[in-house]
């Protein structure tokens, strides 16, 4: 019995193994041997040809200046902002928080499409502009192109620092304080330099995903002539000749060896913050304002969020009830009729069908594979597990142009000899999907079950109850609120996905992304910003409703008075330095 239990351990492992490495590992070995193959053999005469080419070398300099720029921005006011919602007494933290997150929550497409409509050369703000004197501001440069994805970047610093910061202890700040230290040198000394490690890292993601985004670059700079590694790894797949593969799986090989890169260091100083992880968040203000200053700080970040997410907002929404693109809003010109077509158009049902199939299998897929994967790894201590893990994290680490590129290569003969005829079908999107997005509920699987105490397992076990019951009856009650919340962070990326499905799709298989995108490149600003309006309006409602218990939390505990707790003014009064409130 024992012998036939090990031999059955040993086929399973083998055969994880096997899984890991058809769905995961081979299709980048692919696209590895694709970049150095050549006419007469292997060799890198791909990647000297295309350093030969002065477009490649502006879009190498290009993903550079956008990156490093993006993430500049990203950097500086995500890490502001979260000082200021984690420690500073200023009020309606709730609307705050939300309006940083909204660039994470709505696709940066649809961000980038109200930004172009927002700043249209026969827009209110240009018009405005002009008729001052004052030149134009057009988004479609690498100004532009900076400026969106900084924004759509601020959430991620946001939320790696802000939880950082809420777990610093206290006594660290009281105890540089007793040592005559003022408030300001204690935040910058021992706040500032205990939160590093997490800045950077979300700085380091930031980064990547500035260089991973195909939608920003693609809306602002293909039709202005602005290539970037992304786009272009795009525009010489979908080119004609017999070298066009190639090239692309070059490119994609040198916009991997970036993000891989990137991915390490993002490891290290995540390691290097991770001996806080057992703290508790404090949620309690450490820096009090006086009203005056508050107030101001409150209105005036508002303010900035309002002209940054709102305003751009309005503006597509104000476009998708335009009759024709640059006709004033006004009563005369207003029509319901690009929403009617969408309704009626068989083209857009279809794509609005395919998406949420895509995201409905996946999310499924996803959350039993995932779950089963954490829970081996965890209670079964299952190395097979974990390698499977690391090789679900590598297909999310490389940029999603460069995974949709070796779908291709892969899955039309995954097996020599076996064609499974999933590429052109829905069956590759829904393969792309699950490869891109299972190690992100591996990882919320993980988070989920060590909340969970093994010892309600074991007591369930000796008291006589079997596997299923002790999942039905203990761990999917236990775990089924925490791990759908979670899996809302799969299925809305899935429901607006572009980039995999620029690459993939077909004419029976588009999406909501691509319809959109399509409507944008072929000059249907109109009815793209409609369906726009329509996404952005569910994944928004979406959100509130599977988050509406912490932001209800989260606001109780972040509405702070304006006055100083008693016991905080008598500790300040032992300190012989306390410094100036407010700095």
């Amino acid at each position: 019995m024992e012998i036939r239990r090990k031999a059955g351990a040993a086929i399973a492992q083998t055969a994880v193994y096997l899984l890991a490495a058809l769905v995961f590992l081979i299709p980048l070995i692919r696209l590895l041997l694709m970049a150095v193959t050549q006419e007469d053999g292997c060799g890198l005469d791909n990647f000297a040809e295309l350093l030969a080419e002065e477009r490649t070398r502006e879009a190498i300099v290009n993903t550079v200046i956008i990156a490093v720029s993006s993430t500049l921005f990203a950097a500086v006011a995500g890490s502001g902002l979260a000082f200021l919602v984690a420690y500073c007494n200023i009020r309606r933290k709730g609307l705050l928080e939300f309006l940083i997150l909204l660039p994470f929550i709505v696709p940066s497409y649809i961000i980038t499409l109200s930004w172009s409509g927002f700043l249209s050369s026969r827009g209110a703000f240009n018009t405005l502009l002009t008729s001052l004197g004052l030149p134009a501001v057009d988004i479609y440069t690498i100004g532009g192109i900076i400026l969106v994805l900084g924004i759509c970047n601020i959430p991620i610093v946001y939320i790696n620092v802000v939880h950082m910061l809420r777990k610093i202890p206290r006594d660290m700040e009281w105890a540089a304080r007793a040592c005559g230290y003022s408030q300001r040198q204690a935040m910058l000394k021992i706040n500032l330099i205990s939160a590093i490690p997490a800045i950077a890292a979300g700085s380091v993601l930031a980064f990547l995903s500035a260089i991973d985004n195909f939608s920003v670059p693609a809306f602002l700079g293909i039709s202005s002539g602005i290539p970037v590694l992304s786009t272009y790894i795009y525009e010489k797949a979908i080119g004609f000749g017999p070298n066009a593969f190639p090239l692309a799986a070059a490119l994609s090989l040198i916009l991997s060896l970036i993000a891989v890169a990137g991915t390490l260091l993002e490891g290290f100083f995540v390691r290097r913050s991770a001996s806080m992880d057992s703290i508790k968040e404090d949620y309690s203000v450490r820096v009090y304002f006086k009203p005056g200053l508050r107030r101001g700080l409150e209105w005036g970040i508002l303010g900035i969020f309002l002209a940054l997410n709102i305003i751009p907002m309005a503006s597509m929404v104000s476009s998708s009830f335009l009759k024709a693109y640059g006709l004033k809003f006004r009563l005369e010109n207003l029509t319901l009729d690009n929403f009617a077509f969408l309704v009626r158009s068989r083209g857009v049902v279809a794509a609005v069908k395919n998406s949420l199939l895509l995201a409905a299998v996946t999310c499924l897929v996803c959350i039993v594979a995932g779950t089963a994967i954490a829970y081996v790894k965890l209670r079964k201590k299952s190395r097979a597990a974990v390698i499977l893990e690391k090789c679900a994290s590598l297909t999310y680490a490389i940029p999603g142009i460069v995974l949709a590129l070796a779908m291709i290569f892969h899955w039309v003969e995954p097996v020599p000899g076996f064609h499974p005829g999933v590429y052109g079908t829905i069956y590759i999107l829904v393969i792309a999907y699950i490869t891109r997005y299972l190690v992100l509920q591996i990882k919320g699987s993980t988070t989920a079950l060590l909340t969970v105490d093994p010892a309600m397992e074991e007591a369930a076990s000796a008291s006589g109850r079997g596997f299923f019951a002790r999942w039905f009856k203990i761990l999917i009650p236990l775990l089924a609120g925490p791990i759908l919340s979670g899996a809302f962070m799969i299925f809305v990326p899935a429901l607006t996905e572009l980039t995999l499905s620029s690459m993939l799709a077909s004419a029976g298989t588009k999406t909501i992304g691509l319809t959109i995108f399509n409507y944008q490149q072929g000059g249907d600003y109109n009815l793209a910003a409609a369906m726009s309006v329509v996404v952005t309006v569910l994944v928004v409602v979406g959100y509130c409703l599977i988050n509406r218990h912490k932001l209800s939390s989260a606001s109780s505990k972040k509405e702070e008075k304006d006055y100083e707790p008693a016991y905080t003014k008598s500790h300040k009064e032992l300190q012989p330095n306390s410094g100036t409130q407010g700095n």
